[in-house]
Formats: C-alpha cells, structure tokens, sequence
C-alpha cells in the first residue's frame, strides 16, 4: 500500500472515531441534528419517531418533537411536547413563541396574545413576535372569549357581598355627615380679623 493510501485510510480511521465519540457522548446533540435535518426535508413522521426514543429531559429534543406535531397538525400532542420543554427552560421566548402558535392555531386567541406577550418580554426586538401578537389580538378582538359562566349560588353571594358593601359604605356616609355637622356646630364663628 502506498503512503497515500496509508494517509486516507488513517484519515477515514480518524474521522469514524471522532464520530463513534460523538455517538456516545453526545447522543442528545446527534439526534436533534439528525432530526433537524429530518424536518428540513419534510419528513416530520420521521422526525417525530425519532425524538419520541430520545430523553424527555432535554428541551431541545421536546421543542423539535412540538414543531414535527405542529406541522402534522397535531396541536394537543405538539402543545404536551412543547409544555414539557417549557418546564426545562422556562425563559426561553422560542418556546414561548412556538407556544403562541399553537394556541393561535387552536383558536385559543386569549393564550396566544399571553404567550406572544411573554416572548416578547425576553425578546423585544424579534419581529415575528410582534407581528403575530398584533394578528393575535386582532383575532381576539374579532371573536372574544365568552364570558364565564356563573353559578347561580356565586351570583347570590356576590350580591349579598355588594349590598353588604353599599350598607357598610352607606353607614360610613353617615358618620361622616354626623361628624361634619359636630365639627360645624361645635367651631366658634370665623371673624374678618385673624386676632
């Protein structure tokens, strides 16, 4: 064999190591780039199979399994994923944003503009942000939320509540103008003279 040959097969040798040590020591990192590359091509299935094996431990890992449910349009499981990440790194406005997403794609216009709100404040100059927290509430403002249904026990309390407080405010009126009148009739007349 020449020395050449020697040289490239020592090279290949090399390099095949340098990526069995990869392999083994940075195995979370080797799938989220094989994953990643999954995703670009498309293939989201196969993404999703692959980040499903790797740990639960691992944001990166959660955030990318969320994006290939996202994109199949399977918000619920996307959103478990993603919330998973999120109690990893809570202060990451990525995941936050992918978030906003999810519930803007659930027509959950209220959680969106929320979580499009707290990207924000981790990341105020991200122009995708901004643009979908404007698109947000003006879906909110098109269709709002119902209002919360009451239970007819609470509606009672709550008014028995208030006429407590108008009575307790009423007497308090009271007082005062009985207080006012004491003070009036008890100040000796005022002169023109300050002496």
């Amino acid at each position: 064999m020449s020395s050449k040959k020697k040289r490239i097969m020592w090279i290949l040798i090399i390099l095949l190591l340098f990526l069995a040590v990869e392999l083994i020591f940075r195995h979370r990192s080797f799938v989220n780039s094989l994953a990643h590359e999954l995703f670009r091509f498309e293939r989201y299935q196969s993404a999703e199979k692959l980040l499903e094996n790797s740990s639960s431990e691992d944001p990166v890992g959660n955030a990318n399994l969320a994006k290939s449910r996202y994109k199949q349009g399977e918000y619920d499981e996307a959103k478990t994923a993603l919330e998973q990440a999120l109690k990893l790194d809570e202060d990451s406005p990525k995941l936050l944003y992918d978030m906003g997403n999810i519930a803007y794609e659930m027509e959950d216009y209220q959680a969106a503009v929320d979580y499009y709100s707290e990207a924000l404040l981790r990341n105020p100059t991200d122009e995708d942000i901004k643009a979908n927290l404007e698109l947000a509430l003006r879906k909110l403002d098109e269709n709002p939320p119902p209002p919360p249904q009451e239970d007819p026990e609470d509606q009672e309390q709550d008014e028995s509540r208030n006429e407590q407080y108008q009575n307790i405010l009423d007497a308090l009126d009271n007082l005062e103008a009985q207080d006012r009148q004491n003070r009036a009739r008890r100040s000796p007349p005022k002169t023109e003279n300050w002496w």
